[in-house]
């Protein structure tokens, strides 16, 4: 009798979960469900239908350089870059009395410097070193402050025969006067300004990054170290890192690379503009998810040892004038392989919501701190699936 039950009430489970599973709502269950609420679940996508689009490249007038996590120095192909750095000294009381009563004097000082970002040739890296005499601020820094600190430079003060240059590690000595006069100045012995250094590169074979000022404390940074001695005896090493930093960057446009790509480079503020007609999506529409992809021309592509992780969109109030709709935002596209891609629904809904659709920027994420350069396929590439790409999924209401 038991068994009976068992088998009963298996049998009467698998009815349940037949009926339960069925994609479709039984007739009577249709029934019960009002026309006006069917959802309809629909894509549409620009590789297969075609709908128009513009993509093309531009140089933004300038870019600021003066809060960038790295800073940059050489020079390679179209890019040349300036690098300033001033440095704050502070000393040990017993140092800093030692140099108030002439006890103590600087004996020997150089500087190290480690790359963390290259692009280029690594066997040939030249550069000069000059001492600023001109103020100047990072965060207000401009052409005309430049114009002022390159005619207040004053001689070479790198050493030669110092220099030694490795992955890891840029060593040199530097002029012991011109250190010498700041440490006077920072033990209040002097009314001299430390102003820091002027790099510019000599080689035109790569560029080199070194770790910028943070608000943490890191042992990547430039260091000036210098040796102080009593009498004919060591005392001790000190170390001052970076107070201010910047680099400063002439460029011109990319090589010319055919009519396949285009081309985004960092610090150049080569930069896209790029435009969908999306108004094959319907008016009610509502959308689940709008990803666009871009492709990359990897034959015009050049990345340093960091690359480029994501590109930065943000979206237009007019193209023409490159003016930004401040209240949108900022999406981004992520590296996946041979492309960056990501969702812009929540822009895209706008548009189709009735807001004007005047396309949107796109640039490299890292430009005010490296020199990589990414082509990508243009929209009226010959090979249809390597043109920009935005799929759409989208629901509405309809009736049935």
């Amino acid at each position: 009798m038991y068994n009976k039950i068992v088998k009963i009430s298996l049998i009467l489970s698998l009815i349940i979960i037949a009926f339960a599973c069925n994609d479709e709502p039984t007739s009577v269950g249709n029934a019960l469900i009002p026309s006006v609420d069917r959802i309809t679940f629909q894509k549409i996508d620009s590789y297969k239908n075609g709908f128009e689009q513009k993509f093309s490249s531009f140089q933004k007038d300038s870019l600021f350089f003066g809060t960038s996590r790295r800073i940059l120095l050489g020079s390679y192909k179209n890019l040349s870059i300036d690098m300033l750095v001033s440095f704050g000294i502070l000393f040990p009381d017993s140092i800093k009395d030692g140099l108030t009563k002439n006890e103590i004097t600087l004996k020997s000082s150089w500087i190290e410097m480690k790359p963390n970002y290259w692009i280029g040739d690594k066997s040939h890296f030249e550069f000069s070193v000059k001492e600023i005499n001109q103020s100047w601020a990072s965060r207000e820094f401009n052409n005309d402050t430049l114009i002022a600190v390159k005619a207040s430079l004053g001689g070479e003060i790198l050493i030669q025969d110092s220099y030694s240059f490795s992955d890891s590690l840029i060593k040199f000595s530097v002029d012991k006067q011109v250190i010498n006069k700041w440490v006077m100045q920072s033990a209040g012995n002097s009314l001299a300004t430390n102003n820091g250094l002027y790099f510019s590169p000599i080689s035109n074979t790569g560029i080199v990054g070194f770790q910028a000022i943070t608000r943490f404390t890191t042992a990547d940074y430039i260091t000036l170290n210098m040796v102080f001695e009593k009498q004919g005896i060591i005392l001790d090493t000190v170390k001052a890192v970076q107070r201010l930093d910047m680099h400063v960057v002439t460029s011109t446009e990319p090589d010319k690379i055919g009519n396949n790509s285009i081309i985004l480079q960092s610090s150049s503020a080569m930069r896209g503009k790029l435009w969908f007609d999306i108004s094959g999506v319907p008016s009610n529409a509502i959308l689940n998810k709008a990803t666009l992809t871009l492709f990359i021309d990897k034959a015009n592509t050049e990345i340093g040892s960091v690359k480029t992780d994501t590109v930065a969109l943000r979206f237009y109030e007019n193209k023409n004038e490159n003016i930004i709709k401040k209240d949108y935002g900022i999406a981004a596209l992520f590296n996946k392989g041979n492309s960056y891609s990501g969702d812009i629904r929540k822009f895209a809904q706008r548009w189709i919501n009735g807001e004007k659709n005047e396309g949107m920027e796109v640039r490299l994420s890292d430009e005010d701190r490296s020199a990589n350069k990414i082509a990508f396929y243009k929209s009226d590439y010959q090979v249809d699936s390597l043109r920009p790409r935005l799929t759409i999924f989208y629901t509405t209401k309809t009736e049935k």
